[in-house]
């Protein structure tokens, strides 16, 4: 394993504050099988909502596979402090995870990538609506249950031709359309690709897709 894959790479917090819009992938801990059944997704999307609106969040996307979940982010405010949102909602969700006999939910740490303006953000949609359909969980994306949006009408959405690669699978050449889900390191992996530019801050949800 490359020491890029053992070293925790952490950018200064004003990187993690602020627009994105941002591509998060946050594993259950030893990548164990555990968002199978419904009241336990409920329980955690019930987290993420509750927490995004607290730290002024968009959640324009979400996927909750049986071992891991994908979040596309996108701040209101220059405050929205990233870092801080996905550390209660990991905390706030496997508080209530507990109530299923579910204890040490989450892999430490987690995954993301900040879009920047030549990145395509219904692409990075697409790429987590498509989860199931690649792991060969469901026929199409409006046919899994766990998936969803708080600012889209989701099940209108319609995925764009160009595609998104999310940088921990580009960089090793896979495209993540061969089935299946090659998931970060499992060590306490936080990144972002490219840490000598700074992004653009995200237009506004109603632009986001134009």
């Amino acid at each position: 394993m490359s020491d890029l894959q053992r070293k925790r790479i952490r950018l200064p917090q004003p990187y993690y504050m602020g627009f994105g819009p941002y591509f998060v992938t946050i594993c259950t801990k030893d990548r164990k099988r555990l968002f199978t059944i419904p009241g336990v997704v409920e329980s955690l999307i019930a987290a993420l909502r509750e927490q995004s609106g607290r730290f002024a969040f968009e959640v324009h996307a979400y996927c909750f596979m049986p071992d891991h979940c994908h979040l596309l982010l996108a701040g209101k405010t220059a405050q929205a402090n990233l870092s801080e949102m996905i550390r209660r909602f990991k905390g706030c969700g496997a508080k209530s995870l507990r109530q299923f006999g579910i204890f040490y939910a989450w892999q430490k740490g987690y995954y993301e990538h900040i879009l920047r303006s030549g990145e395509d953000c219904a692409s990075a949609v697409a790429y987590i609506f498509e989860n199931p359909v690649r792991a060969g969980l469901a026929k199409d994306i409006y046919t899994w249950p766990f998936s969803g949006s708080f600012v889209l009408e989701w099940r209108q959405f319609q995925p764009p031709v160009a595609k998104f690669v999310p940088p921990y699978k580009a960089s090793e050449g896979r495209d993540g359309r061969n089935g299946g889900e090659e998931l970060p390191p499992r060590e306490n992996l936080r990144r972002t690709d490219n840490p000598r530019r700074r992004p653009k801050a995200a237009p506004t949800s109603g632009t986001l897709y134009n």
